[in-house]
């Protein structure tokens, strides 16, 4: 019969347990290149890992907002050029109808073309780029021009803004809960305002006389110094927006390699700890299968 080694073989069996269990998890590692899967195996390092997710998914969510806000304001800018455009070449016409001797025919054809150059710059500044109004401040599902509305006089001298549908606010990128960078400009603006009246002033008049004439040429002007500054403002808006993408990105390459430094492991070490774990648990059985074998007849 064999020696009662029962206390001795149950003690080796959980050693060698627990060195087969250090071998799967060291091949676990040495295959998927991380410690654990599980946060509740990362010992007291499970809070920094949770925290730094959740950092990185907020910048990146962040920086998503101000890459869509700056495309809007490319999108503006490229709108703004397209109605300066349009006033330069109206302003022109104008120009050449007070210095030339316009007969009637020539009048209504600039009455026409000031008619077709208003159409065009409304629908322009109710541009629209994912799905949001561009002109329109805070109110982006709203079209930001309405020349029909009751409020609004196409034959006033002086400002009138009546025709804005818009926010009174920008638009705005939350950066946290309690800040936010605002972004944008809305079609109530002075060069629009007066693209648009001077363009009604030829429109509506009854006579183009000279003063008429030189009251548009004038306003035209002034919209178009107006529009310049106008793009100035979108200019230096989309950098400040890029430059909060650049640094949403740069936290983020920071971010992801203190995660990875957390949770990744070094496969050269985790090959040698494979190694290591291999030998140790080859010996545990070795050792296991001699308890097993010893007998009171080697003891006679």
């Amino acid at each position: 019969m064999r020696v009662s080694t029962a206390g001795m073989n149950s003690q080796m069996i959980s050693q060698a347990l627990r060195v087969q269990s250090k071998y799967a998890e060291a091949l676990d590692q040495q295959a998927s290149g991380v410690k654990s899967e599980s946060l509740s195996d990362l010992e007291g390092q499970a809070g920094a890992v949770i925290s730094l997710k959740a950092d990185i998914a907020s910048s990146e969510h962040l920086a998503t907002q101000t890459e869509l806000a700056a495309s809007k304001l490319e999108i503006a800018y490229s709108t703004v050029d397209s109605i300066a455009d349009q006033a330069t070449s109206m302003r022109t016409s104008i120009s050449a109808a007070i210095t030339g001797t316009a007969d009637a025919t020539t009048l209504s054809t600039l009455q026409s073309s000031a008619a077709s150059c208003l159409e065009n710059v409304v629908s322009l500044l109710n541009t629209q780029y994912a799905d949001s109004y561009i002109f329109s401040g805070g109110e982006t599902l709203t079209a930001p021009v309405d020349l029909s509305d009751t409020d609004y006089d196409a034959t006033s001298t002086t400002a009138d803004t009546d025709y804005y549908q818009g926010g009174d606010n920008l638009a705005k990128v939350m950066l946290d809960s309690d800040s936010s960078v605002s972004y944008g400009v809305t079609a109530s603006d002075s060069g629009f305002e007066e693209t648009i009246r001077a363009l009604q002033t030829i429109i509506n008049a009854t006579t183009l006389d000279t003063a008429t004439l030189q009251t548009a040429f004038d306003l035209m002007t002034s919209a178009i110094s107006d529009l310049g500054t106008t793009q100035e403002t979108l200019s230096a808006q989309t950098s400040t927006l890029n430059s909060i993408t650049d640094t949403q990105t740069e936290f983020q390459i920071y971010a992801n390699e203190a995660l990875e430094s957390l949770t990744s492991v070094d496969v050269a070490e985790a090959t040698a700890i494979v190694s290591q774990q291999e030998v140790l648990l080859q010996a545990s059985f070795a050792a296991l299968s001699s308890l097993k074998s010893i007998s009171v007849l080697n003891y006679l």
